[in-house]
Protein backbone atom coordinates (compact mmCIF):
# COMPACT_ATOMS: atom_id res chain seq x y z
CA UNK A 1 0.00 0.00 0.00
CA UNK A 2 1.37 3.88 -1.16
CA UNK A 3 2.33 5.40 1.44
CA UNK A 4 0.29 8.48 2.54
CA UNK A 5 1.71 11.73 1.32
CA UNK A 6 1.50 14.60 3.89
CA UNK A 7 -1.02 17.60 3.01
CA UNK A 8 1.54 19.93 1.25
CA UNK A 9 2.12 23.85 2.63
CA UNK A 10 1.26 26.30 -0.47
CA UNK A 11 3.27 29.03 1.53
CA UNK A 12 6.17 26.75 1.20
CA UNK A 13 5.73 25.96 -2.56
CA UNK A 14 5.47 22.20 -1.57
CA UNK A 15 5.09 19.65 -4.72
CA UNK A 16 6.37 15.95 -3.29
CA UNK A 17 8.09 14.29 -5.96
CA UNK A 18 6.62 10.58 -6.35
CA UNK A 19 8.53 9.24 -9.42
CA UNK A 20 10.38 6.79 -8.53
CA UNK A 21 12.00 6.75 -12.51
CA UNK A 22 13.17 10.04 -11.85
CA UNK A 23 14.60 9.71 -8.03
CA UNK A 24 16.66 7.26 -9.53
CA UNK A 25 17.95 9.55 -12.20
CA UNK A 26 18.94 12.09 -9.77
CA UNK A 27 20.36 9.83 -7.61
CA UNK A 28 22.89 8.88 -10.44
CA UNK A 29 23.80 12.66 -11.16
CA UNK A 30 24.33 13.30 -7.27
CA UNK A 31 25.92 9.98 -6.63
CA UNK A 32 28.31 10.21 -9.49
CA UNK A 33 32.17 10.48 -9.27
CA UNK A 34 33.53 11.71 -6.85
CA UNK A 35 31.92 10.25 -4.20
CA UNK A 36 31.29 13.30 -2.12
CA UNK A 37 28.48 13.60 1.15
CA UNK A 38 25.16 15.33 0.23
CA UNK A 39 23.42 18.69 1.33
CA UNK A 40 19.74 18.34 0.40
CA UNK A 41 17.92 21.68 0.39
CA UNK A 42 13.95 20.31 0.99
CA UNK A 43 13.79 17.13 1.43
CA UNK A 44 10.02 16.89 2.11
CA UNK A 45 8.97 13.60 2.01
CA UNK A 46 12.57 11.87 1.29
CA UNK A 47 12.37 10.69 -1.97
CA UNK A 48 15.94 11.39 -2.60
CA UNK A 49 17.15 11.36 1.01
CA UNK A 50 16.10 8.07 2.45
CA UNK A 51 17.85 5.91 -0.68
CA UNK A 52 20.54 8.56 -0.44
CA UNK A 53 21.20 6.97 3.06
CA UNK A 54 20.61 3.47 2.15
CA UNK A 55 23.19 3.76 -0.25
CA UNK A 56 25.48 4.72 2.44
CA UNK A 57 26.37 8.41 1.51
CA UNK A 58 25.95 11.10 4.06
CA UNK A 59 23.38 13.44 4.02
CA UNK A 60 22.88 16.17 5.72
CA UNK A 61 19.30 17.42 4.77
CA UNK A 62 18.03 21.12 5.63
CA UNK A 63 14.05 21.40 5.99
CA UNK A 64 11.86 24.46 7.23
CA UNK A 65 8.67 22.74 7.65
CA UNK A 66 8.85 21.18 11.29
CA UNK A 67 6.29 18.50 10.62
CA UNK A 68 8.06 17.01 7.53
CA UNK A 69 11.83 17.36 9.74
CA UNK A 70 10.03 15.47 12.12
CA UNK A 71 8.83 12.75 10.12
CA UNK A 72 11.85 12.23 7.81
CA UNK A 73 14.14 12.30 10.84
CA UNK A 74 12.27 9.33 12.18
CA UNK A 75 11.94 7.35 9.54
CA UNK A 76 15.97 8.01 8.92
CA UNK A 77 16.62 7.03 12.98
CA UNK A 78 18.38 3.75 11.58
CA UNK A 79 20.74 5.60 8.90
CA UNK A 80 23.68 7.07 11.52
CA UNK A 81 25.15 9.34 8.62
CA UNK A 82 21.80 11.11 7.79
CA UNK A 83 20.82 14.23 9.61
CA UNK A 84 17.79 16.30 8.98
CA UNK A 85 18.08 19.53 10.09
CA UNK A 86 14.99 22.27 10.69
CA UNK A 87 15.76 25.41 9.62
CA UNK A 88 15.30 27.75 6.42
CA UNK A 89 17.97 27.26 4.29
CA UNK A 90 18.50 30.64 3.66
CA UNK A 91 19.92 30.88 6.94
CA UNK A 92 22.35 28.42 6.68
CA UNK A 93 26.42 28.41 5.89
CA UNK A 94 27.28 25.56 4.08
CA UNK A 95 30.98 25.76 4.12
CA UNK A 96 30.84 26.42 7.26
CA UNK A 97 28.90 23.41 7.90
CA UNK A 98 31.03 21.25 5.61
CA UNK A 99 34.40 22.91 7.37
CA UNK A 100 32.22 21.56 10.68
CA UNK A 101 31.68 18.17 9.65
CA UNK A 102 35.33 18.02 7.95
CA UNK A 103 34.23 17.84 5.04
CA UNK A 104 36.72 18.88 1.87
CA UNK A 105 33.97 18.91 -0.63
CA UNK A 106 30.26 18.00 -1.00
CA UNK A 107 27.57 18.16 -3.36
CA UNK A 108 24.62 20.42 -3.23
CA UNK A 109 20.97 18.61 -4.42
CA UNK A 110 17.17 20.23 -4.22
CA UNK A 111 14.17 20.20 -5.72
CA UNK A 112 13.69 24.10 -4.80
CA UNK A 113 10.50 25.70 -4.39
CA UNK A 114 9.82 27.97 -7.45
CA UNK A 115 9.55 31.60 -5.09
CA UNK A 116 13.34 30.80 -4.07
CA UNK A 117 14.68 29.72 -7.37
CA UNK A 118 16.67 33.06 -8.74
CA UNK A 119 17.87 33.24 -4.33
CA UNK A 120 19.52 29.31 -4.45
CA UNK A 121 21.19 29.30 -8.05
CA UNK A 122 23.07 32.58 -7.59
CA UNK A 123 24.68 31.92 -4.15
CA UNK A 124 26.06 28.63 -6.11
CA UNK A 125 29.10 30.12 -7.66
CA UNK A 126 30.20 31.34 -3.92
CA UNK A 127 30.02 28.08 -2.50
CA UNK A 128 33.52 27.37 -2.12
CA UNK A 129 33.45 23.62 -1.48
CA UNK A 130 30.55 22.38 -3.55
CA UNK A 131 32.12 20.33 -5.86
CA UNK A 132 28.90 19.69 -7.83
CA UNK A 133 24.90 20.87 -7.55
CA UNK A 134 22.05 18.73 -9.17
CA UNK A 135 19.15 21.24 -8.75
CA UNK A 136 15.67 21.10 -9.96
CA UNK A 137 13.85 23.81 -11.11
CA UNK A 138 10.75 25.00 -12.88
CA UNK A 139 10.85 24.29 -16.88
CA UNK A 140 11.30 28.03 -17.46
CA UNK A 141 13.60 28.79 -15.17
CA UNK A 142 15.99 26.01 -16.24
CA UNK A 143 15.68 26.57 -19.99
CA UNK A 144 16.95 30.40 -19.12
CA UNK A 145 20.09 29.35 -17.18
CA UNK A 146 21.23 27.06 -20.18
CA UNK A 147 20.45 29.58 -22.97
CA UNK A 148 24.07 30.73 -23.87
CA UNK A 149 24.99 34.61 -23.38
CA UNK A 150 24.63 36.22 -26.82
CA UNK A 151 20.84 34.61 -27.05
CA UNK A 152 17.29 36.01 -26.95
CA UNK A 153 16.68 34.04 -23.87
CA UNK A 154 20.03 34.80 -21.84
CA UNK A 155 19.38 36.67 -19.09
CA UNK A 156 21.51 37.73 -15.63
CA UNK A 157 21.28 33.64 -14.40
CA UNK A 158 22.57 32.34 -17.50
CA UNK A 159 25.70 35.28 -17.80
CA UNK A 160 26.42 35.22 -14.10
CA UNK A 161 26.11 31.21 -13.70
CA UNK A 162 27.99 30.03 -16.81
CA UNK A 163 30.57 32.59 -15.99
CA UNK A 164 31.77 30.64 -12.76
CA UNK A 165 29.98 26.80 -13.66
CA UNK A 166 29.37 24.66 -16.58
CA UNK A 167 25.85 23.80 -16.61
CA UNK A 168 23.80 20.70 -18.20
CA UNK A 169 20.34 19.19 -18.34
CA UNK A 170 20.00 15.94 -16.62
CA UNK A 171 16.42 15.85 -17.71
CA UNK A 172 13.15 17.33 -17.67
CA UNK A 173 10.23 15.99 -15.36
CA UNK A 174 6.68 16.46 -16.10
CA UNK A 175 4.30 17.86 -13.42
CA UNK A 176 2.40 14.63 -13.02
CA UNK A 177 5.86 13.33 -11.46
CA UNK A 178 4.68 15.28 -8.10
CA UNK A 179 1.72 15.51 -5.98
CA UNK A 180 -0.03 17.68 -5.73
CA UNK A 181 0.90 18.16 -9.50
CA UNK A 182 2.30 21.53 -9.97
CA UNK A 183 0.76 23.69 -13.27
CA UNK A 184 4.34 23.67 -14.69
CA UNK A 185 7.23 21.05 -15.89
CA UNK A 186 10.38 20.73 -14.08
CA UNK A 187 14.16 20.62 -15.30
CA UNK A 188 16.82 18.97 -13.63
CA UNK A 189 20.15 21.02 -14.17
CA UNK A 190 23.57 19.85 -13.41
CA UNK A 191 26.33 22.69 -11.83
CA UNK A 192 29.81 22.05 -12.06
CA UNK A 193 32.79 24.68 -11.48
CA UNK A 194 34.28 25.85 -13.71
CA UNK A 195 37.35 28.21 -14.85
CA UNK A 196 36.93 30.98 -17.46
CA UNK A 197 39.59 33.15 -17.94
CA UNK A 198 39.08 36.82 -17.36
CA UNK A 199 36.07 35.88 -15.15
CA UNK A 200 35.55 38.67 -12.34
CA UNK A 201 36.95 37.89 -8.92
CA UNK A 202 34.36 40.12 -7.50
CA UNK A 203 31.56 38.21 -7.96
CA UNK A 204 29.41 41.00 -6.09
CA UNK A 205 29.79 43.64 -8.11
CA UNK A 206 29.80 41.60 -12.07
CA UNK A 207 25.65 40.13 -10.09
CA UNK A 208 25.19 44.21 -9.92
CA UNK A 209 26.63 44.81 -13.19
CA UNK A 210 24.45 42.33 -14.79
CA UNK A 211 21.78 43.69 -12.70
CA UNK A 212 21.79 47.10 -14.00
CA UNK A 213 22.07 45.92 -17.28
CA UNK A 214 19.37 44.15 -17.69
CA UNK A 215 16.74 46.02 -16.04
CA UNK A 216 16.37 47.40 -19.09
CA UNK A 217 16.34 44.70 -21.37
CA UNK A 218 14.00 45.44 -23.94
CA UNK A 219 16.14 49.04 -24.20
CA UNK A 220 20.19 49.36 -25.65
CA UNK A 221 22.96 48.83 -23.28
CA UNK A 222 24.05 52.27 -23.31
CA UNK A 223 20.60 53.41 -22.34
CA UNK A 224 20.03 50.81 -19.48
CA UNK A 225 23.56 51.85 -18.32
CA UNK A 226 22.93 55.65 -18.16
CA UNK A 227 19.83 54.95 -16.30
CA UNK A 228 21.47 52.89 -13.53
CA UNK A 229 24.74 54.81 -13.55
CA UNK A 230 24.46 58.14 -15.33
CA UNK A 231 25.57 59.08 -19.04
CA UNK A 232 29.09 59.61 -18.39
CA UNK A 233 29.97 56.82 -16.66
CA UNK A 234 28.29 54.93 -18.95
CA UNK A 235 29.93 56.56 -21.92
CA UNK A 236 33.46 56.12 -19.93
CA UNK A 237 32.18 51.88 -19.68
CA UNK A 238 32.03 52.08 -23.16
CA UNK A 239 35.14 53.86 -24.21
CA UNK A 240 37.18 51.37 -21.66
CA UNK A 241 35.49 47.79 -22.61
CA UNK A 242 35.01 48.52 -26.44
CA UNK A 243 32.18 46.71 -26.31
CA UNK A 244 29.27 47.99 -28.43
CA UNK A 245 27.11 49.71 -26.21
CA UNK A 246 24.18 49.88 -29.04
CA UNK A 247 23.17 46.49 -28.48
CA UNK A 248 20.82 45.41 -26.10
CA UNK A 249 21.90 42.99 -23.48
CA UNK A 250 21.08 39.27 -24.58
CA UNK A 251 23.03 40.22 -27.36
CA UNK A 252 26.34 40.47 -25.43
CA UNK A 253 28.86 36.92 -25.16
CA UNK A 254 30.36 36.17 -22.31
CA UNK A 255 33.74 37.30 -22.96
CA UNK A 256 32.28 40.45 -23.59
CA UNK A 257 30.60 40.58 -20.39
CA UNK A 258 34.12 40.49 -18.90
CA UNK A 259 35.22 43.22 -20.91
CA UNK A 260 32.54 45.63 -19.45
CA UNK A 261 33.29 44.24 -15.82
CA UNK A 262 36.75 44.91 -16.03
CA UNK A 263 36.33 48.14 -17.42
CA UNK A 264 33.82 48.95 -14.21
CA UNK A 265 36.29 47.57 -11.44
CA UNK A 266 39.37 50.00 -13.63
CA UNK A 267 37.41 53.05 -13.56
CA UNK A 268 36.29 52.05 -9.81
CA UNK A 269 40.18 52.48 -8.36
Amino acid sequence: MAQRLPRARKSLGQNFLVSPGVVGRILDAVTAPPALPVFEIGPGTGALTVPLAGRGRPVVAFEIDAELAGRLTAELSGSPGAEVVNVDYREVDLDAEADRRGWAGYVLAGNIPYLLTGTILLGIPGLARCRRAVIMVQREVGERVLAPPGSRRCGILSVYLQAYLDVSRVMTVGAGSFRPRPKVDSVVLRFEPARRDGAPEDRGAFLALLKSSFSQRRKKLSNALAAAYGPEKAASLAGRSGVDMGRRPEELTLEEWFMLSRAAESRGR
